[in-house]
């Protein structure tokens, strides 16, 4: 949400571009809701009310792997911009408003015809196995270029990156020295130290280099 009101904010001034980074980049068959899954969603849903968050029953099975659902959209994305956002969003209430598992193909199929998307070409785009590619590369990427290890993150112009459930006036203060050509040369960290996220939440952090 406070992503999607930054790009309403500042329009053909910046571009949103969504990688893909699988917290659950294997297969883990048997997962469950704990209390704790239900706890998480609730936080969540505190930090962003505008969100559609609905904790999953307890016992309720989870998604197996985070891969299926991330290539899917990026199947998704080869139809445009427009099939993507459409397709992402109903990805995020499939997942968090609806409990469904969006690991299994039948879900995203469902998900995609809802959305009006060339189905056979999704299909066939999930199949060919380009797509699942495309998502090793953004994961392998966002690890090694940029240190990514949890989400949400949010890189800037590739040279910094934010961690957390970040308030969006720190989205704007970063964009607006950005866009101002990066005044100085130095980021405006005593702002960011000043608005300290939830703990356990990064401030500004630069991307750590990728190995040789």
């Amino acid at each position: 949400m406070r992503l999607f009101n930054i790009q309403r904010a500042y329009g053909d001034r910046i571009r949103l571009h969504w990688r893909a980074f699988p917290l659950i980049p294997d297969q883990q068959p048997g997962r469950r809701c704990t209390p704790q899954t239900q706890e998480g969603r609730q936080r969540a849903a505190a930090e962003e009310p505008r969100a559609l968050f609905a904790p999953p029953p307890l016992d309720r099975e989870l998604p197996a792997s985070s891969i299926p659902a991330l290539t899917a959209a990026k199947c998704a994305e080869r139809q445009g911009e427009t099939a993507f956002a459409v397709f992402h969003d109903a990805l995020f209430a499939a997942h968090f408003r609806d409990n469904l598992d969006i690991a299994r193909p039948d879900v995203l199929w469902a998900v995609a015809r809802d959305c009006g998307l060339n189905l056979p070409r999704f299909q066939q785009d999930y199949n060919s196995g380009e797509a699942y590619q495309a998502v090793l590369r953004d994961y392998a990427e966002g690890a090694a270029w940029f240190g990514v290890s949890a989400l949400p993150t949010v890189i800037f112009n590739e040279k910094v990156s934010l961690v957390g459930a970040v308030p969006e006036e720190r989205y704007r203060m970063l964009l607006d020295w950005i866009l101002a050509g990066e005044p100085g040369g130095l980021m405006p960290l005593h702002r960011a130290a000043s608005e300290q996220g939830p703990t356990g939440h990064s401030p500004v952090d630069r991307p750590r280099p990728s190995s040789p």
